[in-house]
């Protein structure tokens, strides 16, 4: 994976459904998307539609990210293998994720990392509210994994990001993995008196049947409590520093220098 670039944007109040996809349009493309797929509205919600490829000469080598923008500024967002522009038909389309409501009268700030092949990744805040959008292709995807068979390409089902999800069309039985973590990354460290990071996210099945994939050393996990959010993390001994993205126990890290 590359290491990631980050570049943020912002979206002044009043809120309205144009203004927020008008932003996310712009973030997609700082996180180093292609313009939007498809770009349509559907009754009173418009609908963005955005492609990352794992390998697109495969029957399943990509993955096809549908953002849902309501009226009342509910943003719902699913996964699938391909998407048909006339139909407007998302093929194995996950089970839907509905974020909290925006707030019309808050400032919006986007924060889009391009990480490469690995990861395109827009996070969105707005006061306490949290939206973690795009997709992560984990570095390291089994041997046995077969793209004529199955995707290989996440999103992020809540703001803890613990746990991404699949397209319908799965290996196993469950299409959300859960990124290994442990309750015991959590404080400073006292020799160093900085925050370690476990890097190489270990992709867990929800079906207890073993490990779906791994990411490279530029995304982990760090011992967080106490931080907030887009700190940056160094260390004594090499000149590297991770983002932190999501705070607390575990939270999730992505590198940027």
């Amino acid at each position: 994976m590359a290491v990631a670039t980050r570049i943020d944007s912002a979206l002044a109040a009043t809120i309205t459904q144009t203004s927020l996809v008008n932003a996310l349009i712009t973030a997609f493309t700082n996180a180093g998307y292609s313009a939007a797929f498809d770009n349509y509205t559907s009754g009173t919600d418009r609908v963005l539609i955005y492609r990352f490829d794992a390998d697109a000469s495969k029957t399943f080598g990509s993955n096809f990210l549908r953002i849902r923008v309501t009226t009342a500024l509910v943003i719902n967002v699913t996964i699938g293998t391909a998407f048909n522009t006339s139909t407007k038909a998302l093929s194995n389309g996950s089970t839907e994720i509905v974020f909290t409501a925006l707030s019309t009268t808050v400032n919006i700030n986007f924060t889009a990392l391009n990480a490469g092949s690995e990861a395109r990744l827009v996070l969105l805040t707005q006061g306490a509210t949290f939206i973690p959008l795009g997709m992560i292709i984990p570095a390291n995807r089994p041997s046995w994994w077969n793209l004529d068979s199955w995707n290989y390409g996440f999103i992020f089902i809540a703001s803890a990001m613990s746990v991404i999800r699949s397209s319908s069309i799965s290996p196993y039985s469950n299409s959300d993995y859960e990124i290994f973590s442990s309750t015991r990354l959590s404080a400073i460290n006292t020799q160093t008196n900085r925050r370690d990071v476990l890097t190489g996210l270990i992709l867990l099945t929800q079906s207890n049947a073993g490990v779906a994939g791994k990411t490279s050393d530029d995304l982990g996990i760090a011992a967080a409590t106490g931080s907030a959010r887009f700190d940056t993390l160094s260390f004594p001994d090499n000149t590297q520093q991770f983002l932190l993205v999501n705070t607390g126990t575990s939270g999730f890290a992505v590198r940027v220098n």
